[in-house]
C-alpha cells in the first residue's frame, strides 16, 4: 500500500496540486485496502485520510493501512473541511468528477476557497499495472469460470432457457469459492445472441442456435471475464463460417500483442480479419478493456484508443459479429502482458464446441 500511496502522490506532484479528494470506490480500495462503501481519501504530500461515517469505523481499523480515519457524518462536507485543514484552504485540490454527483460537486465548490482540478482517471490508470497478487487473484477468478463453462456444456443447452443456464454458472462460481459474479452473467441464444449484451430471457434454446456465454468470476474483489459461443446441434454453413472468422480475428490479435502496441493498432489487427471477410459493419464494438478490481478499467483496445500496452497489464480480447434476426458470434479471454507477449489466464477451448 505505501507503494500505491507514494504513486498517487506521484500524480498530484506531476498536475501541481496540493491534494486530491479520492472519491472512486474502485481506486479507494486500490489505495488503502477498505472494501467499505461511503469513504473518501485526502491524499498530500504528507497527508493521508480515510473519510467515512461510523458505519465502518470498525471496518477501517481491520482493512486499513497507512490512512488516518477521519470521523465523518456528511461525507463530502466533512471530507473538505479535513482537506482544508490538513492541506490549507487554499490548497490546489484534485478531486474525480467521474465519481460525484452534481449535488456534490456544487458542494464542494462551495465549501473549497482554492483552486479545484478534476483529475479524471489519472489516478485510476494507477490500477492498470498488476502487481503478482493481483495477477494470481484474476487467474483464480479465470479457473473458477472455466470450471463453470465446463458445467454448462456437460448439462446440455437444447430445450434450457437462458435464465436457466445464468443461473447455474453463478451456483457454479459460489461453489468454487467466487465472491459473486464478477458481472451480470450474459446468456443469448439464436438470434438474440446478436445483443452483445442480452439479458438473459425465457426463451428456450433449440437445435442450430448459436449461444453467446459470457460470464467472469469475482475473487479478492479481482475480476475475470470469459465468452464462449456454443453450437447448441448442427448449425448453418453462415453461423460456421462466421464463427471462424471470429477465431481467427481473435488468434491472430493475441498473438500480436506487444508491449509498446497501442490499443487502436491491438484492434486494427483483429478488425481486419473481420472487415476482410464482409463483416466490418457487425463489429460494433472494441476488441478488449482492461480488467482488475473492475470489469472494466483502462487500458482500452479500440478504434480511438490512444493507450500504449505494458508489461503488467491485464485486458481482454474479444472480437465479435453480430447478424441483427440472425445470431452472434464472440470469443473472449483474459491476457496477462509480458515481455515477450500475451499469457491466457481463461483456458477453457477456444474452437467450435457442439453441445446437444
Amino acid at each position: 500500500m505505501s507503494t500505491r500511496l507514494a504513486a498517487a502522490r506521484g500524480v498530484l506532484e506531476h498536475l501541481g496540486l496540493d491534494g486530491i479528494l479520492v472519491s472512486d470506490a474502485y481506486d479507494v480500495r486500490y489505495l488503502c485496502g477498505f472494501r467499505g462503501e461511503d469513504a473518501m481519501l485526502v491524499v498530500g504530500r504528507t497527508t493521508a485520510l480515510i473519510c467515512t461515517d461510523s458505519r465502518y469505523w470498525a471496518q477501517v481499523a481491520e482493512e486499513v493501512e497507512g490512512f488516518a480515519l477521519e470521523r465523518t457524518e456528511a461525507l463530502v462536507r466533512d471530507s473538505t473541511a479535513a482537506a482544508a485543514r490538513e492541506l490549507g484552504e487554499r490548497a490546489a485540490l484534485g478531486f474525480q468528477g467521474g465519481t460525484l454527483t452534481h449535488a456534490d460537486y456544487r458542494l464542494l465548490r462551495r465549501r473549497h476557497r482554492g483552486r479545484l482540478r478534476d483529475v479524471g482517471d489519472k489516478l485510476s490508470r494507477l490500477r492498470g499495472l498488476k502487481e503478482p497478487a493481483e495477477i494470481e487473484a484474476v487467474r483464480r477468478a479465470a479457473a473458477m469460470t472455466d470450471a463453470a463453462l465446463e458445467a454448462v456444456v456437460a448439462g446440455g443447452l437444447v430445450g434450457r432457457t437462458e435464465a436457466e443456464i445464468a443461473w447455474q454458472i453463478r451456483e457454479e462460481l459460489h461453489r468454487r469459492g467466487a465472491e459473486g459474479p464478477s458481472f451480470d452473467t450474459v446468456v443469448a441464444a439464436g438470434p438474440r445472441g446478436a445483443l452483445a449484451h442480452a439479458i438473459p430471457g425465457q426463451r428456450r434454446i433449440v437445435a442450430g442456435d448459436l449461444v453467446v456465454v459470457d460470464s467472469g468470476a469475482r475473487v479478492d474483489g479481482y475480476c475475470s471475464d470469459i465468452t464462449r459461443t456454443f453450437a447448441a446441434g448442427e448449425l448453418s454453413d453462415e453461423l460456421r463460417r462466421v464463427y471462424a472468422i471470429v477465431l481467427a480475428a481473435q488468434l491472430v490479435a493475441v498473438e500480436a500483442l506487444r508491449p509498446g502496441v497501442t490499443g487502436h493498432a491491438a484492434d486494427k489487427v483483429a478488425r481486419d480479419v473481420i472487415e476482410a471477410a464482409g463483416y466490418g459493419d457487425a463489429f460494433g464494438h472494441g476488441t478488449g478493456h482492461g480488467v482488475g478490481l473492475e470489469i472494466h478499467e483502462y487500458p482500452r483496445l479500440g478504434r480511438r484508443s490512444r493507450d500504449v500496452l505494458a508489461p503488467g497489464m491485464l485486458f481482454t480480447v474479444e472480437p465479435g459479429i453480430y447478424l441483427q434476426d440472425v445470431g452472434g458470434v464472440r470469443i473472449e479471454d483474459t491476457v496477462v502482458l509480458g515481455e515477450d507477449g500475451c499469457r491466457l489466464l481463461t483456458l477453457f477451448p477456444k474452437e467450435l464446441v457442439t453441445v446437444g
